[in-house]
């Protein structure tokens, strides 16, 4: 076997473990797994997907937050052993005690994929609530969000939880034709700008010099999730360019390229 298919086993191995150690440390803390069940099945794009579910008493353990996320529990791809992955919760309805959640369907497929793809009404997986929890600053007059289409499902949330009178910018690495049938929560007040994909997360930056004014305000705040280089590049530019401290931006790597973890 090629050492590069060595070491992405491996390291799927490695996730596997710690996610099954995860799941003992949170059970041991007391975090309730809930049973989820598919009611509905949209298909935005032939790639980008829309699952409803079904988990009585799931949102009623929870506060309603900007990028607020669950963790999905799915059979693994190589033992009979469940592995979790974290998807931003969309369209919670507390008192039907039904969320959304959105799926990039990409190749090769990984375990969570695999699941939404596979899933029909009545398909079901465990989902457990995490404790984290991220607030805009209410003073906030200029949002940057950024990000690749895994970071869309989040974008959404900080753009319906931003202040009311903040101006938004949002870049999104995408070359898929149909990108604009996604969803976005976009107003009048927001401009969408789209960057081809590299393999350094340029494009983002260089989306984000374009559509940024060229005094930015102090009431300023960033956000950016996705591919860990894409990550990297824009929290330089926050911090370095912008001069952004750590109180004014947030970046999240939600996954690696080489490792088919999603």
């Amino acid at each position: 076997m090629h050492r590069a298919s060595l070491s992405r086993r491996r390291r799927a191995e490695e996730i596997e473990m710690a996610a099954n150690w995860q799941r003992g440390v949170l059970k041991a803390m007391g975090v309730k797994n809930h049973s989820a069940r598919v009611i509905d099945v949209t298909d935005l794009t032939p790639w980008y997907r829309r699952i409803r579910l079904s988990a009585p008493g799931f949102l009623d353990e929870i506060a309603l937050h900007p990028t607020i996320w669950l963790r999905l529990w799915v059979p693994s791809l190589t033992s009979d052993k469940v592995v979790q992955r974290g998807y931003t919760i969309l369209e919670p309805d507390v008192a039907a005690g039904e969320f959304s959640l959105d799926f990039v369907l990409h190749e090769p497929t990984g375990p969570a994929a695999a699941w939404a793809k596979s899933a029909v009404v009545g398909t079901t997986a465990e989902v457990a609530h995490t404790p984290q929890r991220l607030t805009i600053d209410p003073q906030t007059r200029l949002l940057v969000l950024a990000g690749d289409t895994t970071a869309l499902p989040a974008i959404n949330t900080m753009l319906q939880h931003a202040p009311e009178d903040a101006v938004k910018h949002v870049v999104v690495q995408d070359d898929h034709d149909d990108h604009e049938a996604l969803p976005l929560a976009a107003d009048a007040r927001t401009t969408v700008s789209w960057a081809a994909p590299d393999a350094t997360g340029a494009s983002v930056v260089a989306g984000l010099q374009a559509s940024l004014p060229h005094e930015v305000p102090d009431a300023v705040y960033l956000w950016a999730a996705g591919e860990r280089k894409l990550v990297k590049a824009v929290r330089e530019y926050a911090r370095g360019t912008l001069g952004l401290d750590r109180h004014r931006h947030h970046a999240q790597n939600y996954w690696i390229q080489g490792y088919n973890a999603g």
